[in-house]
């Protein structure tokens, strides 16, 4: 009996203490917590303060505004209202747009959008480019489509963040569509020819563009006429500024030339100027040719960068090519111009650019769509490829190189999130701490006399 209420007297009492156990564990783990991230904070700052007093911080000028060093200091991102007039058709890919293969690490998922006014809603900026371990390939996993697209390219000078051209005159390279006022100026001017003189009797020459542009492509013009033995060649030019180096080509070897342009102002002068064939307008999104026949030579202007379907584009260039016939590719931006040059890879990506790469990886590319490439190059910091048509197969980027690449996209990556206004730091505030703690250890930050972080110039 003694017993029975003893229990009835202790039960509560033992509950009550097994209650304030627990209450007391989940203190001390908070406690933890709490401690753990102010020796993780110390740490970094150990590190900061240790490095400004080595002799890096002594030789190392800095720039722009301070940054913080917690994440808790960044204020939330700024977010684009959604445009009413684009759809939202967007695909998201599984497997590498250039060789198929499943296989990829995401490096970076942002474009330009991210930086700039222009962005039609708040998607347009994640792209979450990837780069394939097969072929190597950096490519947008999410990428616009149909109208989507074509909306973006109606838009070509505000999805690319560059101004009107202001004034009355015309812009030769520019999405907008003629009036028949302006169709008939460009025909009077083309009638001067390319090489009208400044000091001629009929005053300066009407389209100077046009005449920088042959110049301009005339790097691309010897390199084909000296590799390649052409008679009487059909010749098919994709996006080509005004049609120079098919017109070259016709002039060297006669034959046919033909064109897909990409906007109504060049196809009129590539038909006034050089009498090209233009019928139609280059599709990126659904790429087709629309003429018959085959061809020996295909001249691409900045296709593989661009185009929505990557490897269904090389496979229709393939099928079209006659036996005996190249594909000579020109002006596609080696990833160089972000890795190696210190610029933002978030602004140097537009969200055009659905593929970037290096010479190799472009190579391989071609190789996983049924092409050799019998002469490769840069020119201008571009990549240039004349290739042949071979049986499909790739050899695989070293996984080595995979590596050092890796590294030099996670280097350009931080660099970028580091140059970005402070209104749009926010969207890296979970990575915030850790990523201040790498690029201050990897030379991209230092302390100004004040002991502020701010961006290294040599960094």
């Amino acid at each position: 009996m003694l017993e029975r209420a003893g229990q009835i007297v202790l039960h509560p009492l033992e509950r009550r203490q097994e209650a304030l156990r627990q209450q007391l564990v989940k203190r001390l783990d908070r406690l933890d917590e709490r401690v753990e991230r102010a020796l993780v904070q110390a740490q970094q700052n150990a590190a900061l303060f240790s490095g400004s007093r080595g002799p890096r911080a002594a030789r190392t000028s800095t720039r722009g505004s301070v940054l913080p060093r917690v994440a808790s200091a960044l204020p939330d991102p700024a977010v684009p209202a959604a445009s009413p007039d684009i759809s939202g058709e967007t695909t998201t890919l599984t497997a590498c747009a250039c060789c198929g293969s499943p296989e990829f690490t995401q490096v970076s998922e942002f474009n330009r959008f991210l930086t700039t006014a222009q962005a039609p809603d708040a998607c347009a900026s994640r792209y979450d480019y990837s780069l394939c371990h097969r072929c190597g390939v950096v490519f947008a996993r999410i990428r616009p489509v149909g109208a989507r697209f074509r909306t973006l390219l109606d838009r070509f000078e505000d999805t690319l963040g560059r101004p009107a051209k202001q004034g009355t005159g015309l812009d030769l390279l520019g999405s907008r569509r003629l009036t028949p006022d302006e169709a008939a100026r460009i025909r009077e001017a083309a009638g001067r020819g390319v090489f009208a003189s400044a000091n001629g009797p009929g005053g300066p020459p009407g389209l100077p563009a046009v005449l920088r542009d042959r110049l301009a492509v005339s790097a691309h013009v010897e390199i084909l006429s000296s590799l390649l033995t052409l008679s009487a060649p059909r010749v098919l030019e994709l996006r080509p500024r005004f049609g120079a180096i098919g017109a070259a080509i016709r002039r060297l070897f006669g034959g046919e030339t033909y064109a897909l342009p990409l906007f109504e102002v060049q196809q009129l002068i590539v038909r006034e100027v050089y009498g090209t064939r233009a019928d139609a307008l280059l599709d990126y999104d659904q790429f087709t040719i629309p003429y018959e026949g085959s061809f020996d030579l295909v001249v691409a202007n900045h296709m593989v960068t661009h185009a929505v379907q990557p490897a269904a584009m090389l496979a229709a260039i393939r099928e079209r090519l006659a036996p005996g016939g190249h594909l000579y590719i020109y002006n596609e931006p080696d990833e160089a111009d972000f890795l190696e040059t210190g610029k933002s890879m978030f602004k140097t990506l537009n969200p055009f650019h659905l593929q970037t790469f290096d010479l190799p990886s472009l190579t391989r590319a071609l190789q996983a769509a049924g092409f050799r490439a019998v002469f490769s190059t840069h020119h201008a910091g571009n990549c240039v490829v004349l290739a042949e048509v071979a049986e499909p197969g790739v050899e695989p980027l070293g996984a080595k190189a995979r590596a050092r690449r890796l590294a030099r996209y996670a280097a350009a990556r931080d660099r970028a999130i580091l140059m970005l206004p402070d209104t749009l730091r926010g969207h890296f505030r979970d990575e915030w701490e850790p990523l201040i703690a790498r690029a201050f250890e990897a030379g991209l930050l230092a302390l100004d006399d004040k002991g502020a972080l701010r961006l290294s110039r040599r960094g």
